[in-house]
């Protein structure tokens, strides 16, 4: 009994502990509401003095449309118009410490085909990719892209080659070849109606050896006006494999080989007349070394049981070497005059000779 009674008693201090710090926390309650409010007062000064909200202006953000497959998937594809798939400026406003770490590429902008008005206009919808819960607002010059929509089409066009620039001196072009000599386009049907042709140009400026590039495919117009800049159009291919061809060119001369026997009583003078007397020929470098004449063969110039001179024309490139060609600009048609006198005609001007 003495220890229960000893007990209740022990318990009762701690009761009227609490009841006592319940009871002072209601007390003064305004005086320890006004502390609340001049803490959070301070608070938000110093933090506004610290890192104020301010505005960030940013330039010239694209606006990425969204969802256009819905369009192709009904044979439609739409165009920008007046340039309103780019932002010209966009304002941000937030505190200092967000402002100063966000740049253009931080701003998303987007534009969905599913949100598209009956009139091609589409919504722009602006947020940043950081920090977007710290920016209090964030807005554009335009806040809509306009789209004009039109049927899809495409189309197979040829790809021309052209060459610009000089080779080296003593240099010609050779062969050109691509790869593929046509390319696909897909576009609004306006835009893809004005391509006549594509073409690949490569720049062979004091060239001395082949050259093998990767070319980018151009589009014209039916006057020859490029159409690069037009993005609305694709194509199944940008670029194509050129090779263009440098020869190295040299002049060799025309040499002949006779066979044969003039007719009785008549002999050759010893005058063969070779017009042109020289060629110019082309031929990858070290092939040309190789090459220090043409020779025009025996079997060519048979002069067995002749009377008269012979005259022959003959078309050079039939005795050129494998991987030699005639230079740019060459005739292939070479003239032989083979002289056939009489045989004391010779020995008349030969005892002439002696007499002088």
């Amino acid at each position: 009994m003495a220890t229960g009674t000893y007990s209740e008693k022990s318990n009762r201090p701690p009761e009227k502990k609490l009841s006592f710090r319940i009871k002072g926390l209601f007390e003064n309650w305004g005086l320890k509401f006004l502390s609340l409010v001049l803490a959070l007062a301070l608070w938000l000064f110093v933090t506004s003095y610290q890192n104020p909200e301010t505005v960030l202006t940013l330039t010239d953000i694209p606006v990425k449309i969204l969802h256009t497959e819905i369009l192709e998937q009904e044979g439609k594809v739409c165009t920008v118009l007046d340039g309103t798939d780019v932002i010209p400026v966009v304002t941000i406003n937030a505190p200092r410490s967000v402002a100063d770490s966000l740049t253009a590429d931080n701003v998303v902008a987007v534009a969905d085909i599913v949100d598209m008005q009956e009139d091609g206009t589409v919504p722009i919808k602006l947020s940043t990719n950081r920090d977007a819960d710290s920016v209090t607002s964030i807005s554009g010059t335009i806040n809509e892209v306009k789209l004009k929509v039109e049927n899809l089409a495409r189309a197979t066009v040829p790809i021309n080659f052209a060459v610009v620039g000089e080779v080296a001196e003593d240099y010609q072009i050779g062969e050109t070849r691509l790869d593929q000599n046509q390319v696909v386009i897909k576009g609004p049907e306006s835009e893809v109606m004005k391509v006549a042709t594509a073409g690949v140009v490569v720049d062979v400026s004091k060239a001395t050896s082949t050259i093998n590039i990767s070319a980018e495919i151009h589009l014209y117009d039916e006057d020859g006006m490029d159409l690069e800049t037009d993005k609305n159009i694709s194509l199944s291919v940008d670029q194509v494999m050129t090779r263009v061809e440098i020869l190295y060119t040299k002049e060799v001369p025309i040499k002949t080989a006779i066979t044969g026997t003039p007719a009785a009583g008549y002999r050759l003078s010893g005058d063969v007349e070779v017009e042109p007397g020289t060629v110019r020929i082309a031929a990858k470098k070290a092939t040309a070394d190789t090459v220090d004449e043409i020779v025009i063969p025996a079997g060519e110039l048979d002069v067995a049981g002749r009377k008269t001179n012979l005259v022959k024309s003959l078309d050079i490139t039939k005795y050129l070497p494998t991987g030699v060609e005639l230079a740019e600009g060459v005739d292939n048609n070479v003239k032989v005059t083979i002289e056939i006198v009489p045989a004391e005609e010779i020995t008349a001007d030969t005892s002439t000779t002696e007499e002088q």
